[in-house]
């Protein structure tokens, strides 16, 4: 919540430095154009980011419990051999 209050508060910053900077109309436009432009690339890496980061977190995940499945597995054959089950 803390961060989107953060950012928020930047990109009105951004709006209002450039709404009241001396230049004119149309280049006030362009340079907005830029700036939003320059955000939505930063937003569209981050969620790349987040996305690359899940997909390994997800694969880490699934090795890991077919590690332990398989583990599981190992210990129920030598435990039922052990009691000739």
């Amino acid at each position: 919540m803390h961060f989107r209050t953060f950012v928020n508060g930047v990109l009105v910053g951004i709006l209002l430095g450039v709404l009241f900077a001396p230049d004119s109309g149309e280049e006030t436009r362009k340079k907005i154009s830029r700036r939003a432009q320059g955000i939505k690339d930063n937003y569209d890496d981050l969620a790349d980011n987040l996305s690359n980061a899940y997909g390994k977190v997800k694969n880490k995940a699934g090795d890991i419990v077919g590690k332990a499945k398989q583990k599981f597995s190992d210990i129920k054959g030598e435990t039922e051999s052990m009691y000739d089950v």
